[in-house]
């Protein structure tokens, strides 16, 4: 059996240079700053999900199934907040095709606002690539 776990490499931040700059000011989310999550998600996400959170990410080629797009996945995004924590913090564990596939359990690595974070960055990202209204509350 073997197992594919993607953990958050932490790659040299010489490759995260942001492509623009956001306006933290105009965009807030309840429980997270957009801000902070970029920059943990270009530290550790981007590398599977991609830039614009399409998963299209260069480590996601080899990965099946395909990590989340956060723009396409209009059903995944439109759970709640509090279930979108709780899969990030616990990762996701599961099998296919007789592989075991795995996202890090971030609550090991990121603390709770850290993830709050993040996730208002992807809520960012998923509405910004369905060209909705950015201003994410």
């Amino acid at each position: 059996v073997s197992v594919t776990l993607i953990a958050g490499c932490g790659f040299s931040d010489s490759v995260n240079k942001p492509r623009e700059e956001i306006d933290a000011g105009k965009i807030t989310s309840k429980k997270g700053d957009i801000s902070i999550g970029k920059g943990i998600y270009n530290k550790y996400c981007f590398y599977c999900h991609g830039m614009e959170g399409r998963g299209d990410g260069a480590i996601s080629i080899g990965l099946t199934p395909r990590p989340v797009d956060f723009v396409n996945d209009v059903e995944r995004m439109q759970k709640s907040d509090e279930a979108l924590f709780e899969t990030i913090s616990k990762g996701i564990h599961r099998t296919y095709d007789g592989e075991a596939l795995a996202m890090p359990q971030w609550n090991l690595i990121l603390k709770d606002d850290e993830i709050w974070s993040v996730l208002a960055y992807i809520r960012y990202l998923s509405a910004k690539g369905r060209g909705e209204k950015t201003d994410v509350r």
